[in-house]
């Protein structure tokens, strides 16, 4: 390798782990000082004093924030901490796991079956009536769209997510945030037939008539019946195919 060669190579390497390094201190220092959303970051001039480093590094860093949604540009004002979604900083790591080769169907549904039997237990416990309103809302719509396998599966994506938020629990909503992108894909791996969507909106009904009665373990185990008809009925398919 020339020299000319390593020269265009290493200063790259050496700058993007900078960069990271200075995002990574710029979200250390937002936590470590508790700012909330709308709290005012201080000045670039103070910044580049915090961190030692030059102007370019540091503007890269915080336009990776800015991306994340974790802060953001107010126009002649400065920087501020921004009311972050955190479901959907987790969402945009949810595309990158379909490429991962190492996951199979049955880790995804094995997930599935302990973590939203988890989660349908907890969630009839702490619902709340707008939490039930939105449950019937996406399972009525899912009756609606019953002929529409695309908008079918969006529904009964919605449903689930709406349980995992119905816990109060974030790390529920941010866990089914990240591997939404996989669940999705499995879904179109479930038989077309009208038939199969009929028993999965009787499970889906249970599932709420659980949670409405406050029936956690009910609701847990309908969840974990549900996961494992979806199971029997893809291997099915893909034994025929």
């Amino acid at each position: 390798m020339t020299n000319t060669q390593k020269n265009s190579i290493l200063p790259v390497a050496k700058r993007e782990t900078l960069v990271e390094a200075i995002a990574q201190n710029l979200i250390n220092y937002i936590a470590s000082n508790e700012l909330q959303g709308g709290d005012r970051l201080p000045s670039e001039r103070a910044m580049l004093e915090m961190i030692d480093a030059s102007r370019l590094p540091l503007r890269e860093a915080v336009c990776m924030l800015k991306g994340l949604g974790i802060i953001e540009a107010r126009h002649g004002k400065g920087m501020f901490v921004k009311d972050v979604d955190l479901s959907k900083v987790f969402e945009m790591l949810s595309p990158l796991l379909k490429v991962q080769r190492s996951i199979r169907l049955e880790d995804i549904l094995t997930v599935r079956f302990y973590i939203e039997s988890s989660i349908a237990e907890v969630v009839a416990a702490r619902r709340s009536a707008e939490n039930i309103e939105l449950l019937k809302r996406d399972l009525d719509q899912m009756r609606q769209t019953k002929s529409d396998t695309t908008k079918f599966i969006e529904h009964d994506m919605a449903f689930h997510a709406e349980l995992a938020k119905g816990t109060g629990n974030a790390i529920f909503h941010l866990f089914m945030s990240t591997i939404a992108d996989l669940i999705y894909q499995v879904q179109f791996r479930y038989p077309d037939a009208d038939s199969f969507r009929q028993k999965s909106l009787a499970y889906h009904q249970r599932i709420l008539d659980a949670v409405i009665n406050r029936d956690g373990r009910e609701a847990a185990a309908t969840m974990q019946q549900h996961i494992k008809a979806v199971e029997a009925a893809i291997c099915r398919k893909s034994s025929k195919s």
